[in-house]
């Protein structure tokens, strides 16, 4: 057992991403023989020693685990989130900065669930969702998990193209097609290793936060009683900011996160045994913070930097169709606000900013749609063949309404993909607060019954949001009336709202049929073992 002083990380070049979305690793590096087979063409694992010294709090083991923290908070800061941040500045000014800080805090609070179901299982979520939910039902949620990520992508295409097109003047149609390149980049950065990999998303991160920072700094940080008042005070102005508020939560809080980030921690092995485990979680749980506190300032910034800009905003717009431009296109046009208040190195930031969260944002969702189909298909694929389709199937929607509707509705759709995130949201959220909450998933590491009757309020305030936006949406549109039409789209949504709540509520009632508890107990009692694999009937491991 080595002491706190000798404690050492070691990178190994072989890795194991691919063992960890099949949950064919331990975390003391012992594999099955399926695990073995996969050791020699795995991905890379950071390896933490003397996990077991002591409780107190150590910086070196804390920057052993510096690193999955940072990759899952780049869908924090991805350019769904910029454009709804910007129409939340542009229109309600600092009103909607409290939905910011509430979701960022659920967000960590998720995100820590996440690691706890991975830590203690030592398997994601999707494979931990793969035995536990019959065929038909585990395609469903597949389907629909495809879908988010896919949702995720469409705000990375579109704010690629429209950085591509501040920096060199490249159409929009053509900065779409662009973004597809982005899979070579992928490529690229993968053989140099997970610790290689998290450097270059965490200098995305500082980049993004120089950028938004510095702009803030120009405007001096805004009026501070406002900003302090928008922070507090929890009030939406209208249904207008309701559906910002939504799309703001949609894309603050994603759910291919939560399969992501419980797969990331994986990648740091450590001597097993319970107080190793719970250590792991603090650290993990710590770094996590950390990221989203700067993701939280970056989002403060982008939204400050709006509302304080389009006040201040000195420009010749006798009729207010400057402004109301802005309002409708603020990632393309705000960057002109920012010029004439700040000067010519704001547009420069802003379009930097923005490149630097779409190309970031593409790598982890490419990494998230990898663990999920692994996880419940056990079907393996290339990571490049995966962004790549991934990235197709979101270029041509963006691509269709760029070229039918033009630019205006393409930032449009960035929205709209950001709220159906956050209809998403509670089919991969409802599975983890389940397994969490049960002795028969995590063992020793479930949650309190408090706890979990906090989260429960949490999924069901989400839930009634999401149910009270399309009843407002469709009441504000007027196209439920009683023409024919009118008739058939509300007949529509009723069935749709049916279904929805249907679904969540068998996902919520369904009682956890999957039995972990000898693997978690192995694990938690350090047991030697090379059997990774568990049925619900209590098998041994494969």
């Amino acid at each position: 057992m080595m002491s706190m002083s000798s404690m050492s990380i070691e990178s190994v070049d072989n890795g194991e991403f691919d063992a960890i979305a099949t949950g064919e690793r331990s975390d003391e590096g012992r594999l099955g023989a399926r695990g073995k087979e996969q050791k020699e063409k795995s991905a890379p694992d950071v390896r933490v020693e003397g996990m077991d010294d002591d409780d107190s709090f150590s910086l070196r083991k804390f920057a052993a685990f510096v690193g999955p923290g940072f990759l899952m908070c780049i869908a924090y800061v991805d350019p769904g989130n910029f454009e709804s941040n910007l129409q939340a500045g542009c229109q309600f000014g600092y009103s909607l900065l409290w939905v910011l800080m509430w979701a960022t805090l659920m967000g960590l609070y998720i995100q820590a669930l996440s690691v706890r179901l991975g830590l203690a299982t030592g398997w994601h979520l999707a494979r931990v969702m793969r035995d536990e939910y019959p065929t038909p039902a585990r395609y469903s949620l597949w389907i629909v998990t495809e879908l988010a990520i896919i949702a995720s992508d469409v705000p990375e295409v579109i704010g690629t193209a429209l950085a591509l097109k501040l920096i060199f003047g490249l159409p929009t149609v053509w900065g779409v097609l662009v973004t597809s390149a982005s899979t070579l980049l992928f490529l690229a950065l993968q053989q140099f290793g997970v610790r290689k990999l998290e450097a270059f998303m965490g200098s995305l991160v500082g980049v993004m936060s120089v950028c938004f920072v510095a702009q803030m700094g120009m405007l001096e940080g805004g009026d501070g009683g406002e900003v302090i008042k928008g922070i507090v005070v929890p009030i939406f102005q209208n249904g207008k900011a309701l559906f910002i508020g939504i799309s703001i939560i949609g894309a603050v809080v994603m759910p291919h996160n939560l399969f992501l980030h419980s797969a990331l921690v994986l990648s740091r092995s450590f001597e097993l045994g319970e107080r190793s485990v719970r250590r792991a979680l603090k650290y993990n749980v710590a770094e996590s913070a950390l990221a989203l506190a700067v993701t939280l300032v970056i989002n403060f910034a982008v939204t400050i930097v709006a509302a304080q800009s389009i006040r201040d905003a000195d420009f010749d717009d006798p009729t207010g169709e400057k402004r109301q431009g802005i309002i409708d296109r603020p990632l393309q046009n705000a960057p002109d606000m920012l010029k004439d208040v700040l000067g010519k190195s704001a547009k420069g930031l802003f379009a930097a900013a923005l490149l630097a969260s779409g190309q970031s944002s593409t790598i982890t969702g490419t990494y998230a749609g990898q663990f999920v189909m692994e996880g419940f298909l056990e079907i393996k694929i290339n990571p490049v063949l995966r962004a790549f389709l991934t990235r197709t199937c979101a270029i041509l929607p963006s691509l269709l309404v760029t070229i039918i509707a033009g630019d205006e509705y393409a930032e449009f759709l960035i929205v709209i993909s950001s709220v159906f995130l956050s209809f998403q949201l509670p089919f991969a959220l409802i599975p983890l607060i389940k397994f969490c909450g049960s002795e028969k998933i995590v063992g020793a590491m479930a949650i309190d019954p408090r706890a979990l009757q906090r989260t429960w309020v949490v999924v069901s305030a989400i839930v009634f949001a999401n149910i009270v936006l399309l009843c407002v949406w469709v009441h504000e549109s007027g196209a439920v009336n009683g023409s024919p039409g009118g008739v058939f789209l509300g007949l529509f949504v009723a069935l749709f709202m049916i279904l929805y709540c249907a679904s969540l509520s068998a996902l919520a009632l369904r009682p956890v049929t999957q039995n972990l508890t000898m693997q978690v107990r192995d694990r938690l009692e350090n047991k030697d073992f090379d059997r990774l694999d568990a049925s619900a009937e209590g098998e041994e491991y494969i």
